[in-house]
């Protein structure tokens, strides 16, 4: 049997109702579950949905949920740094406290930090401080969850081909990404798809508190 696959969005409902209908196509379960991450209980709340509807074991969390703010130290203001922390970095803390109850031996969560946490690249000061705290998370999540048999890694992308990374849909931005990569082409969300499907899988069961470069050797 293949896995039961809960699909979170906050605005996106047409984006994830999709990919549950590819799910379901493809002779999948899948189900779409819906919270704000920049609500104080956001966490909270998409964790009793999937607590309702798994029951009392998760196999796997992914942790993807972000966003990003392009904007100099100077332009930067205090509405923008809070959301991105509590989206970037206290949403997935939080999902992760209210889903251990049902986290066990076996159980694999796969977080998302980038390759701005640990390289400068344009003007994303405080986005990159948000995922220089999840690198620092599966550290922490990894030691005091290794008891229970539960494995926490991450996955750094670099710059992807994706909504976030619009910039790269330009000729300026293409030739920016291409620069400072050794493999020279756009990475595609499959290139990371691929990868956090490894770390969450039997496959890396020797793997546990570490986060895999997915950048085409960005930054070398």
């Amino acid at each position: 049997m293949g896995a039961q696959v809960l699909v979170h969005y906050s605005t996106g409902e047409g984006e994830a109702r999709a990919v549950v209908a590819e799910i379901s196509k493809a002779g999948g379960r899948a189900g779409a579950v819906s919270a704000d991450f920049s609500a104080p209980d956001g966490a909270h709340k998409l964790a009793k949905q999937v607590r309702a509807i798994v029951g009392d074991r998760l196999d796997v969390l992914v942790a993807n949920a972000g966003i990003s703010k392009s904007a100099t130290i100077e332009e930067t203001t205090v509405e923008d740094f809070d959301r991105l922390f509590a989206v970037n970095v206290r949403a997935p803390f939080f999902l992760v406290q209210q889903l251990l109850p049902i986290l066990g031996k076996g159980s694999s969560i796969v977080l998302v930090s980038s390759l701005a946490a640990n390289a400068a690249v344009g003007t994303l000061a405080a986005y990159a401080a948000t995922k220089g705290a999840i690198a620092t998370l599966v550290k922490h999540f990894a030691s005091d969850l290794g008891e229970r048999g539960v494995r926490v890694n991450a996955v750094a992308p670099g710059a992807i081909a994706t909504d976030m990374s619009s910039f790269t849909k330009t000729d300026a931005g293409r030739d920016f990404t291409l620069s400072i990569q050794a493999l020279k082409r756009l990475g595609q969300p499959d290139d990371v798809g691929d990868v956090v499907a490894f770390l969450a899988s039997n496959e890396a069961r020797w793997i546990n508190g570490d986060t895999v470069r997915v950048d085409g050797g960005s930054k070398l």
